[in-house]
């Protein structure tokens, strides 16, 4: 073995053996949702849960032309939201609640996460009710085009937080307008506040 050879394999041997446990931490099981979230996925009366494809069947998104995993909806992800409920009871505005997980790989001063991640989540949320804007989830149904975000306060990493996203208004055929917000159930401290434009996709020809 050359010396060139050798200094290759060594460099790539140490590169592997420091980025592997950063990438076994990001991979490794998170632990399940808080229990307010389990309540209102039982509660079926009052929310239903959004049942899209791709989030239960990991190979979808690579069948079906992606050319990765979900940014926040990934298993190692790292910021994630497992899943998403939409109030069906009545409600007088299209509502969608999730529960995201800030895990290690959000962390940016010590011990708190980026707060990319918080604008990460709003962009997530705003979109998704955005697809519900017609009390139907229809995915890729439109995009996101704006949002102005305000944080509020830091988010530790390992939190577990609910995400809420509101319908507050509709323009014309296409424009729709949504609030979001990201919340301590446990502190009633908010973290994030945002408002967003969603615009539907133009009909088909």
């Amino acid at each position: 073995m050359s010396g060139a050879t050798l200094t290759i394999t060594i460099g790539l041997a140490t590169a592997t053996a420091v980025m592997l446990p950063s990438l076994i931490r990001r991979l490794k099981r998170r632990a399940a949702p808080p229990l307010w979230f389990s309540s209102l996925l039982s509660d079926t009366a009052m929310w239903q849960r959004l049942v899209v494809q791709e989030w239960d069947d990991p190979g979808w998104r690579t069948r079906n032309g992606w050319a990765g995993t979900d940014f926040v909806h990934g298993a190692s992800a790292a910021v994630h939201v497992p899943d998403y409920v939409l109030e069906v009871n009545g409600a007088a505005a299209v509502h969608l609640v999730g529960a995201v997980h800030f895990g290690a790989a959000a962390e940016s001063h010590r011990q708190l996460c980026h707060g990319g991640t918080m604008t990460a989540v709003m962009d997530d949320v705003i979109g998704w009710t955005g697809f519900c804007c017609d009390g139907t989830c229809r995915p890729w149904s439109g995009f996101t085009v704006q949002i102005n975000t305000a944080l509020k306060a830091p988010v530790a990493v390992g939190s577990w937080l609910r995400v809420d996203g509101r319908v507050i208004r509709r323009e014309g055929g296409r424009k729709v307008w949504v609030s979001a917000s990201l919340t301590c159930p446990e502190t009633g401290k908010t973290h994030c506040e945002a408002e967003g434009l969603f615009l539907l996709a133009k009909p088909s020809a």
